[in-house]
């Protein structure tokens, strides 16, 4: 089972998330690259994913010959450290002898700074010709791996025997926006990608304002004593029948109206409309 995500950047512009979210499991984004440089879309991707309860991580584009402890501090110091998971892009091919302990450096540098260690992201293509020595700690990190092949599994760098993210294609389109993005399959479900990234939510939901009409959409939803199911059961509307919405309440999104109370969406089904 894999579960359909994208990476983008400032190169996809600013994409409606609120459209984008219904088709993807998760989206990681650029945020910063080497120690001056951040994209100007992080804000907008991280804020349009959190409304949109899309799961999502933040990227740093890895430059070898940077020192590495101020790009880590530099990457954080943008990010922030509310995420629970980061992901260090290791792709620009500046041939340097110690481009291996460089890597670790900026690894063990965001690990001290979130707790948290990185994903990898790379392709076997440069990990295997510019990485070297090849590093003994590789499978403590999540590989990330870009493969475009129609093959049905990737091909993995030296180190690792498994992924937890392929980039399988940079040309794919998704709703809400109008540039190419590079799809990418998280290897297992959605509710395993939703724990991997860690900052699932589900979207809010737009609660009726008092004073608005609204409908109920079923025969039979019941009116209750309070905001809950727990409370007694005192009636119910019938399908099409239009309330006056009194007061907001409950865990869930409840309105009280003159007949008592009734749920207007709980565990992702709306019950009841607004009438416009």
């Amino acid at each position: 089972m894999k579960t359909f995500g994208v990476d983008v950047s400032h190169w996809e512009s600013k994409i409606d998330w609120q459209q984008a979210a219904p088709a993807l499991g998760f989206a990681y984004y650029k945020c910063t690259e080497g120690t001056r440089w951040f994209d100007i879309q992080f804000d907008h991707n991280r804020k349009g994913c959190d409304q949109a309860g899309l799961p999502h991580a933040p990227y740093h584009y890895f430059h070898p010959l940077i020192d590495p402890v101020k790009q880590a501090d530099f990457f954080i110091s943008i990010a922030g450290k509310s995420y629970k998971r980061y992901i260090l892009d290791v792709e620009k091919p500046d041939t340097v002898v110690d481009i291996t302990p460089r890597i670790r450096l900026f690894l063990k540098r965001c690990e001290e700074l979130t707790g948290i260690k990185p994903a990898i992201y790379t392709a076997a293509g440069y990990w295997n010709e510019f990485v070297n020595p090849k590093p003994a700690w590789s499978t403590q990190y999540d590989l990330i791996v870009a493969n475009y092949t129609i093959q049905r599994i990737p091909i993995i760098p030296i180190g690792w025997t498994t992924y937890k993210i392929w980039q399988f294609s940079s040309y794919f389109f998704i709703p809400g926006c109008s540039e190419a993005c590079d799809g990418n399959w998280f290897n297992g479900t959605l509710d395993q990608c939703r724990q991997w990234f860690g900052n699932y939510k589900p979207p809010e939901p737009n609660p009726p304002v008092v004073g608005l009409n609204v409908r109920s959409q079923f025969e039979g939803l019941y009116i209750r004593q309070g905001p809950s199911c727990g409370t007694k059961d005192i009636g119910d509307l019938h399908k099409d029948e239009v309330v006056q919405v009194d007061e907001l309440g409950g865990k869930e999104v409840w309105i009280k109206h003159t007949r008592g109370w009734s749920c207007v969406e709980k565990d992702s089904y709306r019950y009841m409309e607004v009438v416009k």
